[in-house]
This record gives C-alpha cells, sequence and structure tokens, in this order.
C-alpha cells in the first residue's frame, strides 16, 4: 500500500482542518497504509486529536518550554523585531504570516524535499505552493483544499492558479469547488470529503443553541450574538441558552458585544471543548453563521446528534451539506434579520423537527470511514 505523507501547519492545536486531517489519517493507518504526519509547529506535549499508534509525528518547531527548543523559538520570533528575518519564499498572501520566519521557511523547504513517502499531500494554499515548487519529482504531490477558492485572497488565487499546475492531484471537500479548480487549473480534481467518525450519543435534549469554531471574524459568531439582540425576550420566555465553544483572537470582541447588549445571561463563551459531540448530543439547535465555510464539519456532527442545524446559504460547505427545508435549514448570506427569524420559528417549535432530524440522519452516512476512504482511494488509484 502506497505511503503517505501529510504537510501539517499544527497537529498539536484545536480546528476543524486538524480534525479531518487526523481522522482521515486513523482511517488510512488502519487500513495499513504506513502514514507520516509533518507538523510546522507544536506546542504540546501530545496531537490535539487521538491518532493511530503506528502514525509517525515529525515537528519542525517546537514551542514547549524546554532547554532543547529555545533555538526554535528564538528564530522564529526575532523576525518580529527584524524584517532580515522574515520569510521570503511562503507565498506572502498566507494568511497566517505573521506565524512564520525564515528560520521556519527554509526547515519546511528543507523538510519538504526530503520526504520519501511514495505520497506527499499539503493541507493549506500556501504549503500546498511550496509542495509544488520543492517536492521530488519522484513523490506524487496532492494539494488538499480544506477551504475553498473562492475564500483566498485574489492574490492568493492568481498564486494558486499559477502553482498548482506543478502538483499531480489536487482535492476538494465539495462538488462545487472541484468545478472552480477544474476551471482555472489542468491537473486532475477530486472530491474527498470529511470523514464523521463519532457515535450518536443517546442524550436527553436541554434547550441549548450551539455553535463552535475558531473565534475568528469569518466564523460570524457575531452576527449569531446580533441575531439575538431582537429575539432575546423570546429566547428568555423559552427558557433557551446560547453555547458558543472555542477559542481565538476575537474573543474579547465576542464577549464585549454580549455584555454591550445585556445578553451575559442567555449568551455563554464556553472555550474550547474536546467533547463536542457530547454537548452537542444535549442541545436542540446548532448554528453555523460563517461568512465563509468551505465545508462546515460542526453541521455533520450537529445532524449525527439529532440538532437542527442553521447557516448560511453562499457558502461551499453549507449549500453542499444542508438541504433547505429538508435536512436543516440555510438563510440569506449574511442576513441578521433572516437568521434572527428563523430562530425565533425553530424555539416557538415551529417546524417539523422529525422529518429534519431522520433526513440529516441519511445526508450523515454519506461521511463515513469507509465511504470516505472509497473516495480518498479511488483518488489514489486514478
Amino acid at each position: 500500500m502506497k505511503s503517505i505523507t501529510f504537510f501539517m501547519h499544527n497537529i498539536y492545536a484545536m480546528g476543524g482542518t486538524v480534525k479531518s486531517i487526523s481522522q482521515l489519517a486513523n482511517v488510512l493507518a488502519e487500513k495499513g497504509h504506513q502514514i507520516e504526519i509533518i507538523s510546522v509547529f507544536r506546542g504540546a506535549s501530545q496531537p490535539y486529536f487521538d491518532l493511530h499508534d503506528s502514525i509517525q509525528i515529525r515537528s519542525l518547531t517546537d514551542y514547549q518550554v524546554h532547554p532543547l527548543n529555545i533555538k526554535d523559538i528564538f528564530f522564529n520570533r526575532i523576525h518580529k523585531y527584524t524584517p532580515f528575518s522574515k520569510p521570503s519564499i511562503l507565498s506572502q498572501h498566507e494568511p497566517g504570516l505573521n506565524q512564520f520566519s525564515h528560520y521556519i521557511e527554509k526547515k519546511m523547504i528543507k523538510s519538504i524535499r526530503n520526504v520519501s513517502t511514495d505520497i506527499l499531500i499539503g493541507t493549506r494554499a500556501s504549503f500546498n505552493i511550496l509542495i509544488a515548487c520543492y517536492g521530488s519529482q519522484n513523490i506524487e504531490k496532492i494539494g488538499m483544499e480544506h477551504m475553498n477558492f473562492e475564500a483566498h485572497s485574489d492574490a492568493l488565487q492568481d498564486e494558486i492558479a499559477t502553482a498548482y499546475k506543478h502538483l499531480d492531484k489536487i482535492t476538494t471537500l465539495t462538488e462545487s469547488d472541484k468545478h472552480t479548480y477544474e476551471s482555472i487549473v489542468n491537473v486532475p480534481v477530486y472530491i474527498v470529503p470529511n470523514i464523521l467518525n463519532e457515535p450518536r450519543l443517546p442524550a436527553s435534549k436541554d434547550k441549548i443553541i450551539t455553535a463552535a469554531g475558531r473565534l475568528e471574524y469569518e466564523k460570524g459568531f457575531d452576527l449569531l450574538i446580533k441575531s439575538i439582540i431582537p429575539i432575546q425576550q423570546e429566547v428568555r420566555r423559552f427558557k433557551y441558552q446560547i453555547h458558543i465553544y472555542g477559542d481565538g483572537e476575537a474573543h474579547a470582541l465576542l464577549q464585549q458585544l454580549i455584555i454591550d447588549h445585556q445578553l451575559a445571561d442567555i449568551i455563554k463563551l464556553q472555550g474550547a471543548t474536546q467533547q463536542l459531540n457530547e454537548k452537542l448530543a444535549m442541545s436542540e439547535i446548532t448554528v453555523v453563521p460563517s461568512r465563509n465555510e468551505g465545508f462546515g464539519m460542526v453541521i455533520l456532527e450537529a445532524m449525527n446528534q439529532s440538532n437542527i442545524v442553521v447557516s448560511f446559504n453562499g457558502n461551499a460547505g453549507p449549500d453542499s451539506l444542508i438541504n433547505n427545508n429538508v435536512n436543516g435549514y440555510l438563510v440569506t448570506h449574511g442576513s441578521i434579520e433572516d437568521l434572527s427569524n428563523q430562530l425565533l420559528r425553530l424555539i416557538n417549535q415551529e417546524f417539523n423537527k422529525q422529518h429534519l432530524i431522520e433526513n440529516a440522519y441519511q445526508t450523515v452516512q454519506s461521511y463515513s470511514p469507509d465511504s470516505v476512504y472509497q473516495s480518498f482511494q479511488t483518488m489514489l488509484e486514478s
């Protein structure tokens, strides 16, 4: 069986891409593939999600407090004070560019050049560009898209169109994104969706509306909070709570928004959790208010735990997973008013709950480990 290396940002951190790659790597390892993960960063003793015992992990920069890590920490932090240590080859349109230095950039390129497995898979647009440029001609180079093409800046889209033609294959999460890539790059494109590999938990439902993800602008949690403002008295009257799980740079802004509108009694920022499936099992409704969402793993996780899911249309992920009024609800993209009105109908129980839940269960079946593995295997063998 083919050996595979995943080139990742940080396998030790929480995130949708981290979870999806962890689950895919586990399934591949269980099927007998030799799996290696190169993690550019490391800040914890163990990966955030459990990994198969056979999976090898190699980190390039270790931020854990230890004498052996002083060099890594020093050389990557010094770029904040001098332009001479900033990355020069990594895409300057990488959204997290300030996390990288020329020191780390050199480590990344060296590790890409030295990969010896049959297949090298990038998991981030800027990493895919590096793999296209520096990956050995003797291995198959695959660029995985974990967002969607339209989510990238125009400048990064231009880089992608130029660099990706040197990849051997591209994978996307959705059919619509597959068509987009096929229109701009003359490289085979395949759909390999995220895996849902969690049990459906038996739990009594509480009057909870759940949301989860990185607390960042693109995830739209401010839109969710603002949608509660006009219906807050109804939310209180029906004794609902809104629980938002996750960490990120927008935490303080979101907390202030809650305080400014006297919503602290009904909206709680709960922090990150590794037991999201348990939280979802206890809630009735899940909102995915992203401004841009490439897939939306929380949508599947919520459907699996018998939640009614609401999201914005116009996003590749929600549009591909939610059939409006059939297995969930899609409201006008970015419309606080429409989201507010939809939530009001839900807390008033103005819908056929069981019908939506049963249809959602059918949707979830398409993302089982075996189903996604077959898609991945088809991509490998073609």
